[in-house]
């Protein structure tokens, strides 16, 4: 779909609107994504900007999502103005011949450009970068480059991603496979020895930092907190509820922005909090279980953790469970079902 004027003006007017209504408290971390905020021109771009700016408080951490494609000069200074303080560029690769194979239309020159003007106009230095593994012609040498290519240019915090191909996507329809697990699980471990090497300490399964660059906003997910979000297709978890905004344009500017809300009882947010929190390094707090449900994990769990501590799975260290290999950890989650 190409760039529509009209249609983005109509959409911020209503995303104008859903937050006027919605927002009612000082957040304490912002993340712009969806993708390509900066795809909007210019003085679109720095409405938005403006709006967010209402509730930002010092100090925070305020974080963009950055298509190299659509980034210049006067969204750089304007990222300035409006006081954002951190980035996120989808590099995905370095080599152009992967990009366009996975769709994407920028090169390493455009990520390379848009890490100049962040850092000499925007004065932003905490960048955070995407790099995707295991796809179809990726080979080990391009993705040991590809970390190479991120690192060289000083980016503080790297999100590592498989991808994953399901039947009805583009490339399942291409009859294209995902990597076998054994191969996939090579890609990951070598890219964990580069970060290493290099002082990047995993503090969650996909997620990557150097010390004091962990993102404060991503670990309010993980530490199971409450969160807001707004425009179409945003999620939300407040007051025991999960709320997910439509994502059809038609019912947006209808108002009607929540699609569907999905009540959590006890049981679901104990899970949850389990789920989210065993894939940080640092693991679940117990004593933030505690306070939350009034009751203790290991007693409500028992069966399961002394099973899985006893398989040398899972240990509690420091007052945390925490998974001894977060490579498997979705079988160990499979257990607390």
């Amino acid at each position: 779909m190409t760039y529509s004027d009209k249609m983005a003006d109509e959409w911020f007017s209503e995303f104008q609107r859903e937050f006027n209504t919605r927002v009612n408290f000082i957040p304490s971390s912002i993340y712009l994504g969806g993708g390509t905020p900066t795809s909007l021109n210019e003085d679109l771009f720095e409405e938005v900007l403006k709006l967010i700016d209402t509730v930002y408080s010092k100090g925070i951490e305020y974080t963009i999502e950055i298509n190299p494609e659509t980034f210049d000069e006067e969204k750089a200074r304007l990222l300035k103005k409006y006081h954002v303080n951190r980035a996120s560029i989808g590099l995905e690769s370095s080599d152009s011949a992967e990009l366009a194979f996975l769709g994407r239309r920028h090169t390493y020159d455009d990520v390379k450009n848009t890490v100049r003007l962040l850092n000499e106009i925007s004065d932003i230095h905490n960048i955070s970068s995407d790099i995707l593994y295991s796809f179809p012609h990726e080979t080990m040498e391009s993705f040991k480059k590809t970390i190479d290519d991120a690192l060289a240019l000083n980016i503080k915090h790297i999100s590592l991603y498989s991808l994953t191909i399901e039947e009805n996507t583009v490339f399942g329809k291409k009859g294209y496979q995902s990597f076998d697990e054994d191969i996939e699980a090579d890609y990951y471990e070598t890219a964990k020895t580069m970060f290493e090497e290099r002082g990047y300490m995993q503090y969650e399964v996909s997620n990557f930092a150097l010390k004091g660059y962990e993102s404060k906003h991503n670990l309010a997910y993980w530490h199971y907190d409450d969160f807001m979000g707004l425009g179409m297709g945003a999620s939300s978890k407040l007051n025991h509820q999960r709320e997910d905004n439509t994502r059809h344009l038609s019912s947006y500017l209808k108002h009607k922005y929540i699609d569907e809300v999905i009540e959590l009882s006890k049981e679901d947010e104990m899970f949850e909090m389990i789920m989210m929190g065993m894939r940080l390094k640092e693991g679940v707090d117990l004593k933030c279980f505690k306070e939350r449900f009034n009751k203790e994990l290991l007693d409500v769990y028992k069966d399961i953790t002394d099973s899985l501590i006893n398989r040398n799975l899972v240990r509690v260290e420091d007052n945390h469970l925490i998974a001894n290999n977060l490579e498997i950890l979705n079988s160990i989650l499979v257990e607390f079902l």
